[in-house]
């Protein structure tokens, strides 16, 4: 794990790596990655007062707290979870949510959980000591594990988070605190006016099928929308309504997810041995100058420049 005043940053293929990384950061979870063989997983984190925050990428994997874990632990937390891309499902105390991106949760570290992330997640976490949430009274705990739809106290809040990750400066004490109580403002803020999707609609759900779909075959050149409309029974007409919703088609769900697997694998330092060909054909992509002009558009450079930028 890389420090630089108070950041640290883990990229990794080892799966014990990784579980080391977010027992050290975060609390003790069991956890299976739904491909050791291939497994790839980036985290941002750093402490700020009494609160932790990190913002991880990784591939499909589960995250469990078990009621033992969540006995042992000498500090009650909230644990506030954004969805940036991807998908997560979460369980809590018989509640379950779909988290797509742009939607956020919170959830109770005293209790046990279940958290099942796709590939291709992007997600902020921030853990906030119970403490510093005493205006949060039972029925806003009571909603913990409910998936809610982004807006704008839940935006400002990330925003925040999201720059104290970036920031490289170190925060004194009274610094930290008031950032932490402003990001617990702002949540609670969310939570009293958010719109709660209770339930999710039919299609949400259906749509983060077709995604988790997608990404355990992006490696087969020959996926199609039809293949998915194929295996999810419906029908390609009403696959692509699913997508619209989040202003894509299903084809470009597949490219994109193809581009971001390449692009975490160039600059991994364990696929180093590794050829552009080689990144781009594991991927899905058959013809390497479709691939090159699809990543530079993408990315703003080609693949070989993107990777020499951030490993020389």
């Amino acid at each position: 794990m890389e420090q630089s005043l108070g950041v640290a940053r883990l990229r990794t293929r080892d799966v014990s790596r990784w579980q080391e990384g977010v027992h050290e950061h975060f609390l003790p979870l069991d956890f299976t990655a739904r491909r050791k063989e291939d497994f790839l997983a980036t985290m941002t984190a750093r402490q700020l007062g009494s609160a932790h925050l990190a913002c991880v990428g990784a591939d499909a994997h589960c995250v469990t707290r078990t009621p033992v874990l969540a006995d042992r632990s000498e500090r009650r937390y909230f644990k506030l979870f954004w969805q940036m891309s991807g998908a997560s499902r979460i369980e809590q105390s018989g509640k379950t949510s779909e988290l797509k991106a742009g939607s956020w949760t919170f959830y109770d570290t005293a209790r046990p959980y279940v958290i099942e992330v796709s590939d291709a997640s992007r997600f902020a976490v921030m853990l906030i000591p119970k403490e510093l949430c005493s205006s949060w009274n039972a029925p806003i705990v009571e909603r913990a594990g409910q998936a809610f739809h982004s807006s704008g106290a839940s935006r400002v809040a990330l925003a925040s988070v999201m720059t104290a990750l970036r920031d490289p400066e170190c925060y004194d004490a009274l610094a930290a605190d008031t950032v932490v109580a402003s990001i617990s403002a702002l949540m609670l803020t969310a939570l009293k006016s958010e719109t709660v999707e209770e339930r999710q609609p039919a299609v949400q759900v259906r749509l983060a099928q077709a995604c988790r779909y997608i990404a355990s075959r992006v490696d087969n050149p020959d996926l199609t929308p039809d293949d998915v409309a194929t295996a999810l029974h419906v029908s390609r007409r009403t696959l692509y309504t699913w997508f619209a919703q989040n202003g894509q088609s299903p084809f470009a769900f597949i490219q994109k997810t193809r581009l971001e697997r390449c692009r975490l694998t160039l600059i991994d330092p364990a696929g180093c041995d590794k050829t552009i060909t080689h990144i781009a054909f594991d991927n899905g992509f058959s013809d390497m100058a479709y691939f090159s002009r699809l990543f530079k558009a993408t990315y703003g450079a080609s693949p070989r420049e993107y990777r020499k930028r951030f490993t020389d």
